[in-house]
């Protein structure tokens, strides 16, 4: 049996945000929600919040390919976007790729 995978490209990307900044981050990536979902090839854009822990912060995105992530990521960094979103976190974010396992 040949496992087969999914073009698509999963992240989770973790945020350990700063308590005192927490309101201020949740309106930063909310605001610019709009932006993330209508990037070229994204299928999916969602921000979630650990309910144990508040200062926990995840996206989960889901892209038609690899290559359409690392355009949107680098889009986020020559916008200045990752600098101001570094100014929230308490600690170094966490990045996993995904892919999906085909049956």
């Amino acid at each position: 049996m040949t496992t087969q995978f999914n073009d698509r490209r999963v992240m989770l990307a973790e945020f350990p945000i700063k308590s005192e900044k927490r309101d201020e981050f949740l309106q930063y990536t909310t605001e610019n929600l709009a932006l993330s979902r209508s990037a070229a090839g994204n299928i999916e854009f969602d921000i979630l919040i650990d309910e144990a822990r508040s200062d926990q912060v995840f996206f989960y995105e889901v892209w038609e390919s690899a290559e359409a992530q690392r355009a949107y990521m680098a889009w986020r960094v020559e916008r200045g976007d990752l600098n101001i979103l570094m100014t929230f976190l308490a600690g170094e974010p966490k990045f996993t790729a995904l892919r999906r396992i085909e049956s």
